[in-house]
């Protein structure tokens, strides 16, 4: 009864983000949609969990193994969502690929399956022995969560290589994502765990209820930190001495994006190895949350994405123009380590900085 409860309660909460991410495209940014696809997708794949946990897949039996498809595509989507919603460099090509591979097998491998009756969907899955270490259900789930394991534990990394080099405010919900990311991941480490001891049922309930209780206690976070955030910006307006309104006119934002594009120009600024949002925001004198605005409306692209391109335009000359090494050219334009510029070269050039010296160079 409780678990049917809070399956439920994650479904609708599901629903209710989707719509809520959705509906920000409209005032705040153009890349919740894939954040509202994704919990809409999410709201799919609960409305699976919640038919087979309560008993009634015997019914609709055209829905049988549909949530293990759903269940291998939610840590991709949700990858691609959160890297476009917080504006983070694009991943190299290889690993879109990588990321459909396993989707597209499972899918092909159980397409005669998807395609039969549903008296063949009942005997085969009846025929198959689901509290089995071995059983191809319980193979299944493990998959599920090793690979979902994989992918969020990457994404979880990069999304601490970029807070950290962009400073940690660089989007105010940027916290939030990250340590409920951390919690995802300890989570399907246990629910691994469990796979192994109790296979079968039992381990995929446990999940399934995790992945409910993890929705629920992202909602009431992230609607409780909005709710902060808008609280904050009403005292904004009550001190326009101090602080910039959120919303910010045309005209204004116009005005703003010239100011920011002259001082992302600035080679003093832009070749600062601490230039971060905060001290753009400050010479701007608007809050950091409105400087992300104003970038992103007047540039159609982060901060981040604004002055790593900046610095690669100057990294390539450099590279054509003097022998000076790679690490030392990376330096010179405010990267602070060989690897995030050989990283953020490759990532807008696709070439290494070595490789794009050798073509070019006369």
């Amino acid at each position: 009864m409780l678990g049917s409860i809070l399956i439920s309660a994650g479904l609708i909460q599901s629903i209710f983000l989707g719509f809520y991410f959705g509906l920000q495209e409209k005032s705040k940014n153009i890349s919740s949609r894939y954040l509202g696809f994704f919990f809409l997708f999410l709201a799919m794949f609960m409305a699976c969990n919640l038919v087979y946990f309560t008993g009634n897949i015997i019914e609709y039996p055209h829905l049988m193994k549909v949530g293990y498809l759903f269940g291998f595509c939610i840590a991709p989507s949700f990858s691609v969502s959160v890297v476009r919603y917080f504006g983070i460099p694009k991943e190299k090509a290889i690993w879109n690929p990588i990321y459909l591979i396993v989707p597209i097998l499972f899918l092909l491998y159980e397409t005669p399956f998807y395609l039969s009756n549903a008296e063949d969907k009942i005997k085969i899955l009846s025929d198959i022995a689901t509290n089995d270490f071995f059983s191809e259900l319980n193979i299944i789930q493990m998959m599920i969560l090793g690979y979902s394991f994989f992918i969020f534990l990457r994404l979880y990394f990069r999304f601490q290589i970029e807070m950290k080099h962009f400073a940690k405010d660089i989007h105010w919900e940027g916290k939030i994502f990250y340590q409920y990311l951390l919690y995802l991941i300890i989570w399907l480490l246990f629910c691994i765990l469990v796979c192994v001891i109790l296979p079968g049922k039992i381990s995929e309930t446990i999940s399934n209820l995790g992945i409910s209780i993890w929705i629920l206690g992202f909602a009431w976070h992230r609607i409780y930190l909005d709710k902060n955030i808008m609280n904050h910006l009403q005292i904004q307006k009550q001190d326009p001495s101090k602080y910039q309104k959120s919303y910010i006119p045309e005209k204004q934002m116009l005005e703003l994006g010239k100011h920011l594009e002259t001082i992302v120009n600035n080679k003093d600024y832009l070749f600062n190895g601490d230039l971060n949002l905060a001290n753009i925001a400050n010479t701007l004198g608007l809050s950091n949350h409105s400087t992300s605005q104003v970038c992103n409306r007047f540039f159609g692209k982060s901060l981040i994405d604004v002055i790593q391109e900046k610095r690669i335009e100057h990294a390539k000359i450099a590279l054509l123009d003097t022998k000076k090494t790679v690490l030392r050219i990376g330096f010179d334009v405010g990267f602070n380590s060989k690897n995030s510029f050989i990283r953020a070269f490759k990532e807008v050039t696709k070439l290494t900085p070595t490789e794009y010296r050798n073509q070019n160079k006369s």
